[in-house]
């Protein structure tokens, strides 16, 4: 349920198996609208990310058409004009022809696709879906929720899907022209001022065209203040984005949920298994969702085979999912939890500077997921001095 990279990569990877797929979207056409930051990481740096994950080389490799520009480093920007610029390579994508061409290739190993039709609800038998005004039972022996965010095919399927504002971000962004930027460089900004609980961003998808966007969680807001509130202060206040977007003007408006609290606790059933940010198998630190859905989905698509095919148990899919990401996703976690801590204040961040844990070596570490006894020391740390 859902065409966005998750479910057209299950879709895929289980058509070319020789099992029977169709694939349903809510929209009239498959990637439109999107709600992403538009970028993804090259092969070399999803290597490094999710050392054991297997089979990347195909699945980061964009066509061309596709491809709208390429970074090389990540500057984050910290408050108190604090700056550690690390490389990172990556391509920034049009999601809009990128999901398409994922549904596309679904299409050519075998699935049927369905857009403008939406789920309602799991049944005994497969799942009741409303397609073109009229309510029908879709018979399948395996349904696979892939619908995002708070996914409803998962709740209702009676997995754990979480509830607590907590465990989502929201983002608010932009597309906007005429930006003064660094076509080549991601900045990211972080503080309680700008993006309370997540960060905001601009990503570049040109010369002079960026995705310009905030991301906030609900407990972290001042009250009366909405996350446009949030947005506009970024965009006219903050010292150095409002330089780079003085002249910019808006194209879009994209706005969506994130799951921030790590996987679901158990991301399968009798007849149903989640899969991307439904899910929740994005990563918490950043809320990158598209990278680790490739991956899962095309797992997904690998167990559903093993299941209808050689009887194997729906098991097989979280159990290699999790063998292959669940220490990334882990850590990841970890690392958004010490981010809660440290900048739920400036006063924080600043006490961190001063202990000299913001250079390029650390931020490198945290980028890609790595806890080692450094990170450690600065999570105990964290945790004695701020709970005192």
């Amino acid at each position: 349920m859902g065409a966005g990279p998750a479910g057209s990569a299950t879709a895929r990877e289980a058509a070319s198996r020789g099992l029977k797929v169709l694939l349903i979207d809510r929209s009239l056409e498959i990637g439109v609208p999107d709600k992403c930051g538009e970028f993804i990481p090259s092969l070399e740096e999803m290597r490094r990310l999710a050392p054991k994950a297997e089979r990347l080389e195909n699945l980061f490799d964009p066509p061309g058409w596709c491809i709208l520009n390429r970074t090389r480093r990540v500057r984050f920007n910290f408050p108190g004009d604090v700056e550690v610029s690390i490389p990172f390579k990556g391509v920034v994508v049009e999601r809009k022809l990128y999901d398409k061409y994922l549904a596309v290739e679904a299409a050519r190993a075998g699935a049927e696709l369905m857009p403008n039709a939406k789920a309602i609800a799991p049944t005994s038998s497969g799942v009741l879906i409303k397609h073109y005004g009229k309510t029908t039972e879709i018979q399948a022996k395996v349904v696979v929720a892939a619908d995002g965010a708070y996914s409803i095919t998962a709740r209702r399927g009676g997995l754990p899907v979480p509830r607590d504002p907590h465990d989502y971000a929201v983002g608010y962004q932009h597309e906007m022209v005429d930006v003064d930027q660094d076509p080549a460089t991601i900045e990211m900004y972080f503080g309680e001022r700008y993006a309370p609980g997540a960060y905001a961003w601009i990503i570049p998808k040109g010369r002079d065209i960026a995705n310009i966007g905030v991301g906030v969680r609900t407990p972290y807001m001042k009250p009366g203040l909405s996350i446009r509130d949030y947005f506009r202060r970024f965009v006219e206040r903050h010292p150095k984005a409002s330089e780079m977007l003085g002249k910019a003007e808006s194209t879009a408006v994209k706005v969506g949920f994130i799951p921030v609290s790590g996987p679901l606790r158990r991301t399968y059933g009798d007849d149903i298994i989640a899969v991307g940010d439904a899910a929740g198998q994005t990563i918490p630190s950043v809320g990158g969702g598209v990278p680790t859905a490739l991956i899962c989905g095309r797992i997904a698509g690998w167990a559903l085979a093993q299941h209808l095919l050689e009887g194997k148990p729906l098991k097989v899919y979280e159990d290699e999912w999790r063998r292959q990401l669940g220490e990334t996703l882990e850590n990841s976690l970890k690392i958004r939890r010490m981010g809660d801590l440290l900048f739920a204040s400036d006063r924080r961040f600043n006490l961190a500077v001063k202990m000299g844990w913001v250079d390029e070596e650390t931020i490198m570490k945290v980028v890609l997921c790595r806890i080692d006894s450094k990170i450690r020391l600065i999570e105990g740390t964290l945790l004695r001095v701020l709970r005192r």
